[in-house]
């Protein structure tokens, strides 16, 4: 069999290699305001942006994003595919350690990766990294995946952060408390996290990469409200506040010593539906999506700060495979006519959302607006809008336990397999709509098993097509990034999925 080959779009480029002598030592406080904090830090378990930056700092995988999207070496020193695409070994530096001082070996890495595959630990991820099949370590440096069926993405799945290396025998040890203080082997470490008030991080002692601490310390505040967030970046009481609300804008740009920046986003903004009940029914689905005003809302809730949604999969996924529809347009007497169809009267069909408060940009209100619109097509829809672990919790259910009819949810995942993989192949834990396409998952395997690049757009804008026509979402827009930040806040990056990077920060 031919040598399956990467099929990333990414490039793979060398690390840096940083000498020791020559780091700096950490100096300045950086003060991070947050509106929500993950329930947990443990990579396996984790589903917030603010969880991936601190497990960014705080643990390490064997390959990690560059600034430039690129998919580069971490842990690791070489890699390669078996000639028959079945096995892929990577090579790992050796001499490392993980903060407690245990080593990070060959035999380490492999136990994280089995953990995540361990049907009994439970991984929200495990599904989506599930064809990595068995993983053995040879020697010290030497890691063997036994791959479960051809991947040519791999090097995606091991560059996210759900890929990190986890100490198991802390995680065995510690029990959950893993989750508020992971022992890993990145250049910070948690040394308080207090859930719903703050978290800290210092530097590592340990650590020996290649990308050091540069702070004394990484503070979260927690500050779900918005109002109070900002009122923190005006009275310098906070070096960064996350989801400037659009009000805000023009009063953070007045003051003399920050402004609001616009990172790239691919973040996709949608009512992700329970497909089960009376959202079995395509009509229905499509009344749904039919009833919203994206432009309007857009403009008058988001104040702009969004584009209208034309396909699931936001821009910066892997943009040589995105495919773009016509917008769905607005007709509310055109969806009262398909509900009518669908055999419901007005008022016959009553759907509850749930929708998070502080995790999304206006999202109480655009939840309550939605809930309206739906309203206006002779739905008795209520919007159930509650703190963001209560969502989360709600909308990490498996869908035969969900007792709503959908959730909002924001999705920002590099790479198109990565994405859709884990949002629409069946039983895949992810996949929280239950989402069930036999056509959507051959489609799913052979992207995942082909190395030619034109079959790869075929395959994979076939499959948004599908998913584009079946809406199993309320799709509605692709949320702008908008963060205050201190003018005397230096080198912070901030990744298309609402990641905070540290690796280059001073505070002067």
């Amino acid at each position: 069999m031919k040598k399956l080959r990467l099929v990333c779009s990414v490039a793979i480029a060398a690390t840096l290699m940083a000498s020791s002598a020559a780091w700096a030592a950490p100096e300045g406080v950086l003060r991070v305001a947050i509106g929500a904090d993950p329930a947990t830090f443990d990579p396996a378990f984790n589903d917030l942006p603010v969880g991936n930056g601190v497990d960014l700092a705080v643990l390490e995988g064997l390959f990690r994003w560059s600034d430039d999207n690129k998919v580069i070496k971490n842990l690791a020193t070489d890699y390669s595919f078996s000639p028959d695409g079945m096995m892929f070994t990577v090579k790992i530096k050796t001499g490392n350690t993980f903060s407690n001082g245990d080593p990070l070996n060959a035999e380490a890495v492999a136990a994280s990766f089995n953990r995540l595959l361990d049907k009994k630990v439970g991984s929200i991820y495990r599904g989506l990294y599930a064809s990595i099949g068995t993983v053995k370590a040879v020697g010290e440096d030497t890691v063997e995946f036994h791959l479960a069926e051809p991947n040519g993405h791999i090097l995606i799945l091991l560059a996210n952060t759900a890929a990190s290396i986890v100490n198991v025998k802390a995680v065995e040890a510690m029990g959950a408390e893993y989750g508020r203080k992971p022992v890993g082997s990145g250049p910070y470490l948690v040394e308080k996290f207090v859930g719903g008030e703050s978290i800290r991080l210092v530097p590592n002692p340990r650590y020996k990469g290649d990308y050091p601490a540069t702070l004394k310390a990484i503070e979260y505040t927690v500050v779900p409200e918005d109002g109070a967030r900002m009122a923190l970046l005006e009275t310098a009481g906070t070096d960064v506040v996350e989801r400037v609300p659009p009000e805000s804008i023009a009063a953070i740009n007045a003051l003399p010593d920050a402004k609001v920046i616009n990172p790239q986003s691919m973040f996709s903004i949608n009512m992700e539906m329970v497909l089960k009940g009376p959202l079995k029914d395509a009509k229905v689905r499509q009344a749904l999506n039919m009833a919203i005003d994206r432009d309007g809302m857009v403009k008058g809730i988001l104040g702009g700060l969004g584009t209208p949604s034309v396909g699931m999969v936001g821009p910066g996924t892997q943009d040589e495979l995105r495919r773009t529809f016509p917008q769905i347009k607005f007709d509310p007497e055109g969806a009262k006519k398909l509900l009518a169809e669908a055999g419901y009267k007005p008022g016959a069909l009553a759907l509850t959302m749930t929708c998070p408060t502080g995790r999304y940009i206006k999202d109480v209100q655009v939840c309550q607006a939605i809930a309206g619109s739906l309203q206006n097509i002779g739905i008795n829809a209520t919007a159930n809008v509650v703190d963001r672990g209560t969502w989360s919790k709600v909308v990490g259910q498996d869908p035969e336990k969900r007792t709503d009819n959908m959730g909002m949810v924001g999705r920002a995942t590099a790479g198109m397999d990565y994405t859709l993989y884990r949002l629409f192949k069946t039983g895949v834990g992810a996949n929280r709509t239950g989402y069930n396409n036999p056509k959507v998952d051959a489609l799913l395997a052979e992207g995942r098993s082909t190395s030619d690049a034109a079959r790869q757009k075929e395959i994979y804008g076939e499959i948004q097509q599908i998913i584009w026509n079946d809406q199993p979402f309320i799709f509605l827009w692709y949320q702008t990034q908008a963060l205050g930040v201190a003018n005397k806040v230096k080198g912070l990056r901030v990744k298309p999925d609402e990641t905070l990077v540290f690796d280059k920060v001073s505070v002067n």
